[in-house]
């Protein structure tokens, strides 16, 4: 008889996964520069007590995308979400435990379709084109 799955649903799975690389991150992340490694998906495998193979399968089969690649997305999404907050490009490539700020902007613009800076300057660039549009529109509110 085949052994149960620990997870019931995609979700289940994505969000215990998140857990383990966010707990991963905050370790690397703490770590002095010259001990600081990239986080590898062995190190993920180990936290869920399973095989690497064992977690290939079931990102492949929970996320549809390999184990990798789930890495990469989360620290790409937690990356925007910093950048947002207003995080240079290089604290955030330290917060999400790169071990070189040029495998980060690699990793985000291959994701993001732009550098960490040119997201982080259309984000500033966005919001300042909304605030003088908002403006606008009050000023002409004004002269009605």
């Amino acid at each position: 008889m085949a052994r149960p799955k620990r997870f019931n649903t995609a979700q289940d799975f994505e969000l215990q996964l998140s857990r383990i690389i966010e707990g991963l991150i905050d370790y690397h992340s703490r770590l002095p520069e010259l001990e600081r490694k990239d986080i590898q998906v062995a190190q993920i495998a180990e936290k869920l007590g399973v095989s690497i193979n064992t977690l290939r399968r079931w990102c492949q089969e929970f996320s549809g995308v390999s184990a990798r690649e789930f890495l990469a997305i989360y620290r790409v999404e937690k990356a925007k979400l910093l950048l947002k907050s207003g995080f240079k490009s290089s604290d955030v490539a330290h917060q999400l435990a790169f071990t070189e700020h040029k495998t980060f902007s690699a990793l985000f613009k291959r994701h993001a379709h732009k550098t960490p800076s040119n997201f982080a300057n259309y984000l500033f660039s966005a919001e300042t084109s909304f605030l003088l549009s908002t403006r606008n529109y009050k000023a002409i509110k004004c002269l009605e």
